[in-house]
Formats: C-alpha cells, structure tokens, sequence
C-alpha cells in the first residue's frame, strides 16, 4: 500500500464518516462540504508526522467548519477568519484524537524550521496581530510571540472558541479592535504633525496668512478620513492601507498565506498524472441486463421448432436433428450420477465435521445422578448438554465466460457446470448460473422485427449511451447481458429442460459438424468479464434476499482476460450549452482509481489488466460473507503469465511443480479471488471416473477418491473445491 493510500485511510479514519479521499494535482487541499470530498495534492515530499499533520487539519474543516456563506453575517478578512478558524478545528481535532497532537506540534516545528512561514530573520513584534495568534498557535507558546496586555484577550478567546458563530465574533472584534488601535495611532500622529506644524508657525511670519489658504486642504484630507472609515467595512479592503507604526504596514494577515504557498512544493506535480475516481452505478436495473431462464429457453425452443419446420418442408435440410446430442446428454447425465452422489456425500461429511468441531458442552445445573458415588474425587457432578451452532444459508452463483475464446472449452465447462448444478439441486443450494454476453442484442432485435446486421455487437444499433454518467463505471443495457441459463427457482421438469438446452449449445461450439445451429442471440462473443463482476454488487443482494442467505459463493470460470471496461468522461466543451460531452473512455492507462462509497474504500489505480482483480476485491469488501472463487482455464504455455498477474510469482516453482503432475494447480495468494484455480485446458476434458460400489464403507470411498486425484482428474478440481467452500 502506498502512502497515500495509508494517508486516505488516515483521513476515512479520522474523519468516521463516508468521506471521500481524492488524491490530484492540486496545489492546496479542497473540501467539498456537498459531495463530502476530500481533495489532498500528491504530498510526496513531506514527512510522515507533516503528512499526517497536513491530514489531520483538512479533516477538522471537513468535520468542524460549517458550509455557510459567513460574509452575510459579518464583514472582515478572510484571513482573519481563517486563523481563528484554524485554531478551533486544531483544538477539536487533539480533543477527539489526543494521538494527533504530537503530529500537530511535529509537523508544524518541522515545517517552520523549513521557514515555510517566512519568519526568519524578521521582527515577528511588527507582525499584524492576526499573523502573531497564528503564528502561537501553530509553531507553539515556546517561540514567547510578544503581545500586549489588551492583545491577550483575544489570544485567550481564539483558545476558548467552541462554535463557528464565536469564530466569526471574535475574528470581527480583532478586527475593530485593529481598526480602532490604527484609528487612535493615526489621531496620534496626527496631533504630533499640528503641534510640529504650530511650533514651527510661531517661527514663520507667513504663517498666519497662509493658514486660510491651507484650510481647504484640511477638509479635503477629513472627507478622505470619512471614506476610508467607509471603506473599511468591506471585507475586501486591504488594511495595510491604513498605515501606521503597530503591526507594521501588513494589517491583512500574511502568514498563513505564505505558509499554504510553501506546502505546494512538498508535491511533485510534473511526476503526477491526475487520477480519475470513478465509482459503479447507484442502481442498475437488473430486468435490462439479466436474461431470465424462461426467456432465454423459450427462445432457444422456438428456434429449435422452427429449424425442425425447416427440416421438414426440405428433406435434405438436416440442421434441426437433435438425436445425436441428447444422445450424447444423456449418457452424461447416466455417467455421472455416482459423482454427484459422491458430491452429496463428501458434502454431508465435511458438514458434518465442521458441526462437531463447532461443538460446545455447557453443564445444565441438573444433577446427574449416576455420577454421585464419585462426589470424594470429583465436583464434575452435573449433567451435560452438547451445544451445536447453527449452520448458515448457502446459496452459488456461477459466471460463465461465453466468449469466442471459450469455443474448445465450452461444453468441457458446461459439464461441470451440470454437475455442480445437480449437486446443488439435491441438497437444496439455491444457485443462478449467467453466462456474460454481447450478442443477446441480436435476438432482441428479431423478437422486435428489426433487421438484424449479423454482426452482433459490433453493431452500430448499440453505439448509444444512455445512462452514462460522469465518473461512474459504464453498464450498456443494450450491449451486455447475462443469459441466466440455470436457475434453482425452476421445478424439476424445466430444470431438465434447462440442462439439455445448456448442453445443446455448448455442444454446438465444440463440435461444428452438428446437425444443428446455435441460436440466434446466443453466439459467443467478447469477453466482458468485468461488468458481470460489477453486476455482483446488485444481484448479490437480491439473491440473498430472494433465498434468506447468509452466505453466497460465486464461481467465476473463464479461459482469458476481460474487455475493457469504460467509465464516463468529460470530453470537449460545448460553449452554446455551456456543457461538458459524456462519453465513454475506457479503463486502460492506469490513471483510473475506483472507490466505493459505502465501504469507503477507494483501490489504488488500475489499468486494462489490474481492474479485474479490482472489481472483485470491491465486491468482498462490500460484502465480507462471499467467497469469489476463480477458475481459469489455460494452456501450460500461460501458466507463468497468470501466475505473475493474478499471484505471487515467488511461489510460480511450487505452482508449476503441482501442474506438471496434476494439470492443474492452486494458485498461492491470489490477487482479487478468494480462491484461484488454474486448469489445464488440453486436459479439461480427460476424466477418470469415480468408481465405487453402492453402500461401500467410509474408508473404500476415501480410497476411490484418492486413487480418482491421483489419476489426474482435472475436471473434478472445481467440483471438490467447491464443496470444500460450501461445507
């Protein structure tokens, strides 16, 4: 973790709130009362107690000063405000933090030594009163600046201020007072040029006669008095116009000024791009981007007897014949009953297992009379009563790639996908199964009777943007969408009929010489892995709230990386609207951070390949009870690559010394996924099945299961993996 995103927790922390931490190229830190956005510039050559210092004081603001129009209520300097100002939130800030304090006083001694506010060498007396109380406060009582008696009292109450109202009273009484010690310093210069003026009079003949002459002058110069008296009213007006001695000539306060002027350097803006903070949608309708299962197989079945029509009106058109495939499907179904049923079983006794270890015994108070004659050895004399924690809900959603990659892969993957659903069916898991696409347009422009290109979402019908938003992840409702394939909501006649349509598609890719064609809609497409994973933050909810859940397990099976997501963007102005273009721009240089408003967590930036593991970080946190487990299908050539990108490559030896002998292997710490599995796609396919009797012991299925992984059975990875997380 870097140390501003050490220092933006710093603030969340501080600030125990859903506060909004930006780090830009800015050259002072901003707040946003309305949007509750912290802007901190990129400090990268302060210290940490002066980071932490600097933190610290922009979080007080953001905390403690009010967003108000103040000069409705009085008029005087901002500066005078702001040091009074900056001495309350201070104080509020050691108050409710004590920690902070020696970051404060740190901070500030460091930063002074540095001269940041241009005090070297200066007569810090002839300061303007305001400077000196910022000065006291902020390099410390220890640097004896000199006040005078009547000056103290405000000294006294600049500590003393608990309210912003008292904030702006008290910076508009050092103001009169100001103004009325200059006024009387004037008057006393003033009288000190008329007795020179007389005195050197009674010397000069002319005197007398000049002195009508003169007289004019002296009205003039008493009108110009009255302005300026006027002129001071406003809060704009610079009191160093005012002349005099005290104070010197600087009555508008300098200090901070030259202090906030110097923070700028400890930032590096020429090694900074300006990050882009983006969030995804505050809501997305899931009617738009979720295809449900009857819809989805009610047009695959239409298709299927239209194509059947087809066949019968042309003899020699053989493309609707079904037979071979469900064929095919069933002796898959026949084959691995035993392994579902072995599934079920490993289920139960992990269960099982993880019940007896979360036992507890408590004694109930009651007498067990079988153990009184042990009374003279033994106080154990209580009955006992074996506590069992309740278990929790479980419920899977599984996210297919249904990308043109996937083609070889696809109905290996299907079949797993058939057999945990099998499992889950049997032992009352709910679970969804999607499948992330582009091409799902294309069936929605058939059903509407438009015509369609046949190119998909390469389209131009999709080119439009509604709903994109500035600074949030882009979902086109056109573009994407989740074909819901399998659902545990169905009954067990339209599960089957879910299962055998699954396997007729996949069927078709992998195998090209079928009697038969994929359904239109249902094409492989791209890869848009990245908004199915963002989609999780709003399907995940409404799973659970559908099933009463209290745990959710999401498998992810993909054979490569996603597309690359968009976010929108402020492009060219338009100065007739007097607008900014939104369009979408997508993640890829690595000047994109996400941030989560309701964790409060914003990821540092990522590029085309980090926003992945991004985005399912973001969904754990938002939600600490899934599980994202991560299956890739690859060839050996890949292994190194994925290992360097998704985990720690220190352990890729230990990795690919497991692949070589299983082809497969558990990616350590992985990046993003609560679990990483990477699988041998050259392999996927091979199986050696599970061969154990009906009502064999405990001890011969554990058998059969070890002699099962040891004939490198791939595919069964993902099952057992799962009913480990599961269990």
């Amino acid at each position: 973790m870097s140390q501003k995103e050490i220092k933006g927790n710093l603030a969340r922390l501080l600030a125990t709130e859903n506060l909004v931490v930006e780090h830009r190229n800015v050259p002072t830190a901003q707040f946003d009362v309305e949007r509750r956005v912290l802007t901190l510039p990129n400090w990268d050559k302060a210290s940490n107690i002066v980071y932490d210092m600097l933190v610290g004081h922009e979080v007080g603001h953001a905390l403690f000063t009010p967003n108000e129009d103040w000069t409705k209520k009085v008029k005087v300097p901002q500066s005078y405000v702001n040091v009074v100002e900056d001495v309350r939130i201070e104080k509020l800030m050691k108050r409710k933090y004590p920690g902070i304090r020696k970051s404060f006083a740190g901070g500030y001694a460091e930063l002074n030594a540095l001269d940041f506010f241009e005090v070297a060498n200066e007569d810090v007396s002839e300061f303007a009163l305001i400077d000196r109380i910022n000065l006291h406060y902020k390099v410390g009582a220890t640097a004896l600046i000199p006040f005078t008696e009547e000056e103290r009292v405000f000294v006294t109450r600049a500590e003393n201020t608990e309210t912003f109202d008292e904030v702006l009273t008290l910076a508009d009484d050092i103001r009169n007072f100001v103004k009325a010690s200059q006024e009387e310093k004037k008057q006393e210069s003033n009288q000190s040029l008329d007795l020179d003026m007389n005195f050197d009079g009674q010397n000069n003949s002319d005197f007398d006669s000049d002195s009508e002459s003169q007289q004019p002058s002296n009205s003039d110069a008493s009108n110009e008095e009255i302005d300026e008296e006027s002129d001071i009213d406003d809060p704009n007006f610079d009191l160093s116009d005012l002349g005099g001695s005290e104070g010197g000539d600087h009555w508008e306060g300098e200090t901070q000024e030259k202090f906030d002027k110097k923070t700028e350097s400890l930032s590096d803006t020429l090694n900074h791009r300006n990050i882009n903070y983006v969030e995804i949608p505050k809501t997305v309708d899931l009617n738009k981007v979720i295809v449900d299962w009857k819809v989805v197989h009610d047009w695959i079945d239409k298709n299927a007897e239209e194509g059947i029509k087809d066949t019968v009106a042309n003899p020699w058109d053989t493309r609707a014949t079904y037979a071979d495939v469900d064929n095919k499907y069933q002796e898959f179904r026949n084959e691995n009953k035993k392994e579902v049923s072995y599934l079920v079983k490993e289920f139960e006794c992990k269960k099982s297992a993880d019940a007896y270890a979360r036992t507890s015994t408590a004694k109930t108070g009651v007498l067990d009379t079988s153990k009184l004659h042990t009374y003279k050895h033994s106080e154990d004399l209580f009955k006992r009563i074996s506590v069992i924690p309740d278990g929790k809900n479980h419920g899977m959603i599984f996210i297919l790639d249904w990308s043109g990659s996937m083609q070889y892969e696809i109905l290996a993957t299907a079949k797993q996908l058939l057999n945990l659903t099998a499992f889950c069916k049997k032992v009352q898991i709910p679970f969804e199964v999607y499948a992330f696409t582009n091409e799902w347009q294309r069936a929605l422009r058939v059903m509407s009777n438009e015509p369609d290109s046949g190119y998909g979402y390469y389209s131009s019908y999709t080119r439009t943007y509604e709903g994109l938003e500035k600074d949030t992840i882009y979902i086109n409702e056109k573009e994407f969408h989740l074909l819901n394939f399998i659902s545990s909501r169905s009954n067990p006649k339209d599960y089957e009929r879910q299962c055998k349509n699954f396997f007729r598609e996949a069927y078709a890719f992998t195998h090209r010489n079928t009697t038969y064609h994929y359904t239109t809609g249902l094409e492989l497409s791209g890869t848009p892995l990245n908004e199915a994973i963002v989609m999780l933050n709003y399907i995940i909810p409404s799973f659970k709230r559908q099933n009463d859940l209290q745990r959710v397990n999401v498998c992810v099976l993909t054979d490569g990386e996603s597309n690359g997501i968009s976010y929108g963007a402020a492009y060219e102005y338009d100065e007739d609207e007097q607008t900014k273009s939104i369009r979408p721009r997508t993640v890829d240089y690595g000047n994109v951070a996400l941030r989560d408003r309701k964790t409060g967590v914003v990821y540092p930036t990522m590029g085309y390949h980090e926003a992945t593991v991004t985005f399912i970080q973001q969904v754990r946190d938002r939600f600490p009870e899934v599980n994202v487990l991560g299956f890739r299908i690859l060839p050996g050539s890949r292994l190194s690559e994925f290992v360097a990108r998704f985990g720690t490559y220190e352990k890729y030896e230990e990795v690919q010394k497991q692949w070589r002998k299983e082809k497969s292997a558990v990616v350590p710490e992985p990046k993003g996924y609560s679990a990483l599995y990477a699988i041998s796609s050259k392999d996927l396919e091979n199986d050696n099945q599970f061969e154990v009797k009906e009502g064999a012991k405990k001890g011969d299925i554990t058998r059969a299961f070890k002699k099962m992984l040891k004939n490198k059975s791939t595919n069964k990875k993902l099952l057992n993996s799962f009913v480990s997380h599961v269990a």
